[in-house]
């Protein structure tokens, strides 16, 4: 299926760059937006803090990157940030509380696995719409394009975000340890699943207190052994809550004809084509996760950072993407001596890096919404527009202070000094942008085909109903009581717990049907066919 021009326009921009590098005014006078690395003789606005909510560890040295630009922009935005950093497994739930008390915010991050889906309808985040593809806010005009920006609209056609992301897919690899590869003989590095397997083998025989492969407990295997097999446009998956549904379409794709949930009968999946006509077919991965259990460690769902345990010396391998590899392996270096680090890309036609791969809805995974409560929603967009008016100021968050944390190479490089280490910042929370990428100066020739590889257009297709957005609003209350009875168990599925997966399916599929399983069911039939009647594909 070829790619539609608006989603190569967009990808053209990531290519060039990574190879080359409802308003609830203040009622104050709004300065134009302007570099904030120069001073300026108008009258500064009155000043501001901006309170913000992200997830994860806060970097060291942050303090000293907001004092930095709190004095390059004193006499222009006049702006201060106070970001609460929530733990990962407590931000979702805190957001939600935090929006219910109606405590004052003016930025979170969130996302389609966070609350979006619940606080779009519900009215809770601003339409930001106005700020995009506007003279008065260049910064925001020239880093999000605007078919970037139709792309992440919701199902009503505003968009409540602002978008982040690099490339439009972060290629999923099992991170290894290759000194140990080499220790235990196996002198090429892992190209295949079979040879994957052997080297754990070797491992529980010989290395038995390092646990095989690390894995986070509320995520498991996520992609690993997910099938690497060509789309059909007649059968379209759609992962509402944790639960997949399949919509199962006519050969001319213009209505819809059923959907099949987990554990629905086999009368059921027998009306899909092949191979989704059985959920032994349709699921492949799930007999392989509870095969390959064996190499996780014993206590896998309580693991919250696999990565730091990786990084223990604990754990031969851990899942990751490829984004992080350089960080990763500076990592590694500086606190296991005599380690090093390698990965095996275990999807077999992005491994060979073969065109139109990729299936991709365009939209970023990543995102800041405003709370509609926020007073301060045009000064907010203000400091975002101001962080892409440039490199410069986009890179201090990103990377830090230039000389201290950083130093750049060239135009679309970086090399990370010593101070680093205070200073690792999630982008992907708040500064990523496909115009703005810089890749490491020392990157292995490997990391940097794959990385052009994810920024090349022809990697990428748009499957049909790419830009399909279910709207809970009507269902809700079911939706919520479906995803909660469902969350713990596909969370112990995808660690691999569950070997007779199939009957237990059969089994919570009665208990979600008494939580509204089949309404929602209804409510996707009757979305999807509205979208389709309405010109989408």
């Amino acid at each position: 299926m070829k790619m539609k021009p608006v989603a190569t326009a967009i990808l053209s921009v990531t290519l060039a760059a990574s190879l080359a590098a409802c308003s609830s005014s203040t009622n104050e006078p709004e300065q134009s937006a302007q570099d904030g690395n120069s001073g300026s003789a108008a009258q500064p606005p009155k000043a501001v803090t901006l309170k913000g909510m992200l997830f994860g560890d806060e970097p060291k040295d942050l303090p000293l990157v907001l004092e930095e630009f709190e004095k390059q922009t004193k006499d222009t935005l006049n702006t201060k940030l106070d970001i609460q950093w929530n733990p990962v497994s407590d931000h979702k739930q805190k957001v939600k509380l935090m929006m219910t008390a109606g405590e004052e915010v003016d930025f979170v991050f969130d996302a389609e696995f966070q609350n979006l889906r619940e606080l779009i309808p519900q009215g809770a985040y601003a339409q930001l719409d106005k700020y995009f593809n506007n003279d008065e806010y260049p910064g925001l005009k020239a880093a999000f394009s605007p078919e970037f920006i139709e792309m992440n609209k919701r199902y009503d056609d505003h968009l409540y975000t602002i978008p982040f992301t690099q490339y439009f897919y972060d290629i999923p690899v099992v991170y290894i340890r290759k000194d140990l590869r080499e220790k235990l003989g196996f002198s090429e590095p892992i190209t295949s699943y079979e040879e994957l397997q052997q080297f754990y083998e070797k491992l529980l025989e010989s290395e038995k207190s390092i646990t095989p492969l690390a894995v986070k407990g509320n995520g498991g295997f996520q992609e690993i052994f997910a099938p690497d097999r060509k789309e059909l446009d007649t059968v379209r998956p759609l992962n509402l809550g944790g639960l997949v549904y399949y919509v199962h379409l006519t050969d001319d794709l213009k209505q819809v004809q059923n959907v099949v949930a987990f554990g629905d009968a086999e009368s059921e999946w027998a009306k899909l084509p092949a191979p989704f006509n059985t959920m032994k077919s349709a699921f492949p991965q799930y007999d392989k996760w509870a095969e390959w259990s064996k190499y996780l460690e014993k206590d896998v769902l309580s693991q919250k950072d696999q990565k730091a345990y990786f990084m223990s010396g604990k754990a031969a391998s851990f899942y990751g993407t490829i984004s992080s590899y350089a960080a990763d392996k500076k990592m590694l270096q500086e606190t296991l001596a005599g380690a090093d680090l390698e990965f095996f890309v275990f999807k077999e036609h992005i491994r060979n890096m073969e065109p139109q791969a990729i299936a991709t809805n365009y939209k970023s995974n990543n995102s800041v919404a405003i709370p509609v409560s926020s007073k301060n929603i045009d000064r907010t967009m203000k400091f975002f527009d101001w962080m892409f008016q440039s490199r410069e100021n986009h890179d201090l968050f990103e990377y830090g202070i230039q000389g201290k944390h950083w130093e750049p190479v060239g135009e679309n490089q970086l090399k990370l000094l010593d101070e680093s280490d205070n200073y690792t910042f999630p982008g992907y929370e708040f500064t990523w942008n496909p115009n703005m990428i810089r890749t490491p100066e020392d990157l292995d020739e490997t990391a940097k085909k794959y990385l052009e590889y994810s920024a090349n257009a022809d990697t990428y297709y748009a499957p049909v109903l790419a830009k399909f957005a279910f709207d809970t609003s009507s269902v809700k209350g079911e939706f919520a009581n479906v995803q909660s009875k469902a969350d713990p168990f596909i969370q112990t599925l995808k660690a691999g717990q569950i070997k007779d997966w199939e009957a237990e399916f059969v089994l919570i599929n009665k208990d979600l049907k008494g939580l509204g399983l089949d309404k929602i069911r209804e409510e996707i039939k009757s979305q999807v066919q509205a979208y389709l009647d309405a010109g989408g594909q």
